[in-house]
């Protein structure tokens, strides 16, 4: 289960956020105040965050030392654990850089 929330929940949530901000861009607008987008934001990149960290220590846990001639079945876990953090640490900073403008915008801009 950690290596899904890395390989598939974590680019859905990126995706996710940035439907539920545009969502929301005309209720900030309306209120003047940003505090439900920064809200969604920080939520997701948390959630990926965590996601990475999960998926970093289940590739710690599955990766013992193997042989380079012989790849057994086991490394399939340590694979898939490893592009898991990758992918969930690439959706961290993918959600940074939409957070960076909304931070610095007002949302009527």
């Amino acid at each position: 289960m950690r290596i899904w929330l890395g390989l598939l929940a974590a680019p859905a949530v990126v995706l996710g956020t940035q439907s539920a901000n545009y969502a929301l861009l005309q209720l900030a607008c309306r209120r003047q105040s940003m505090a439900t987008l920064h809200v969604v934001s920080i939520a997701a990149i948390l959630f990926s965050v965590a996601a990475a960290l999960l998926a970093y220590r289940c590739w710690r846990e599955s990766s013992p030392r193997y042989r380079a001639s012989y790849v057994p079945r086991g490394a399939r876990s340590a694979f898939l654990s490893l592009m898991a953090a990758i992918v969930a640490a690439l959706c961290a900073v993918v959600q940074l850089a939409m957070y960076f403008p909304q931070w610095l915008l007002s949302p009527c801009q």
